[in-house]
């Protein structure tokens, strides 16, 4: 997923920790509005502006740049960091800018970050040490839920089975073929047989045949390993309450997650 940030980070650099961190979670290009880029957005699949909210809205200069892109049906989020302890309406001016614009609002985040205007001078500052580093680590949990959320296979799972191979289901998505029952999905049709997923996942989930094939899927334990290393996001994890019941109740009452987890790596 090709995705590129925005950001105005004026005063105390609050809100340039905060891009970093989703960066790092996105893979995202990090461009800073003050070099006033001209960047063509079309090839990008998700997009991100932020600022420090100033007098209940982002930065004034963020959102006259906003006014300039095209963002037609672009998915887009919106983050900032902010002086007091509610989010409140600030966001507001800026999601109608997005929508106005033509874009898709898929998430926003929040925290709180160093002040040391107006009243503030008199203590010294409010909010002193913010954004932390469990405020980074927060941005960095929205953005990868956020890339989750917006995996292509991330509905994959309420398409209906249209045959088997080696027992396990196939769906197909457009063109290509996705193997998977409920948990683990695989698109075989982008996946280079790399063997990443095989090495990495310590419950032994993959099988490689003439392809690879989530074989034990009933063994996952939803670590996401195996996606987070698949180098064409071919391999997507089906997160749910129920699944992670089934996990809770297998390695309470039996000794199988145990046993799989055990296994050789050269089992399969």
């Amino acid at each position: 997923m090709k995705t590129i940030i925005f950001y105005r980070s004026s005063y105390r650099g609050n809100t340039l920790k905060i891009a970093e961190s989703m960066k790092d979670a996105l893979s995202a290009e990090l461009v800073s509005i003050d070099s006033n880029p001209s960047i063509d957005l079309s090839d990008y699949d998700l997009i991100g502006f932020g600022s420090a909210i100033n007098f209940a809205a982002h930065d004034i200069r963020l959102q006259r740049f906003v006014l300039g892109q095209n963002l037609k049906g672009k998915n887009v989020f919106v983050f900032s960091t902010r002086c007091r302890p509610f989010l409140g309406a600030y966001h507001k001016p800026l999601k109608k800018i997005i929508e106005r614009k033509g874009g898709i609002i898929t998430g926003e985040f929040s925290c709180r970050g160093f002040d040391r205007t107006g009243p503030w001078v008199l203590m010294d500052g409010y909010n002193k040490s913010k954004p932390n580093e469990r405020d980074r680590f927060k941005a960095r949990l929205f953005a990868e839920k956020l890339r989750w959320k917006l995996h292509p296979l991330a509905l994959i799972y309420k398409d209906p089975v249209t045959g088997y191979s080696e027992g396990v289901p196939i769906r197909r998505k457009n063109s290509d073929i996705v193997t998977g029952n409920k948990v683990v999905f695989l698109n075989t049709s982008t996946c280079i047989n790399c063997g990443k997923c095989i090495k990495v996942c310590p419950m032994h989930i993959f099988t490689q045949k003439d392809t690879v094939l989530p074989i034990d899927e009933k063994n996952c334990i939803q670590c996401r390993l195996c996606a987070d290393n698949c180098p064409t996001s071919s391999i997507y994890i089906h997160e749910s309450f129920l699944n992670g019941l089934r996990i809770a109740l297998r390695e309470s009452f039996s000794d199988k997650l145990q046993n799989s987890y055990n296994a050789e790596d050269n089992q399969h």
